[in-house]
């Protein structure tokens, strides 16, 4: 089982524009059972709580640094961890975005 970190490196997403691949991975999370989407959420809650803990302890100015690197950071991480966990549900997602588009 490959890990994708960017939706353009989803076999299924390929021919659709950054827009529509975000679209169709929004359709899919919102498809996912609850206990899945938990376990997502909690699987990107658990690191980030870890590393503003840490971000607690910085003394002085170099909070703010540390503060934007984990702001940038985030995205960079969370990212990966939505697409790989809605992956069953991407072809429901493009079927019903491909609907939608023909309507």
């Amino acid at each position: 089982m490959a890990l994708y970190f960017s939706s353009k490196k989803v076999p299924q997403l390929q021919q659709y524009s950054f827009v529509e691949r975000a679209a169709i991975l929004a359709a899919a999370q919102q498809a996912m059972p609850v206990p899945r989407r938990l376990i997502c959420n909690l699987a990107k809650l658990v690191p980030i709580c870890v590393v503003f803990y840490a971000i607690v302890d910085v003394q002085g100015w170099w909070k703010l640094p540390a503060l934007l690197a984990a702001g940038i950071g985030y995205p960079l991480f969370t990212q990966p961890i939505n697409i790989n966990m809605s992956l069953p549900y991407i072809d429901k997602a493009i079927r019903q975005f491909e609907a939608s588009r023909a309507e």
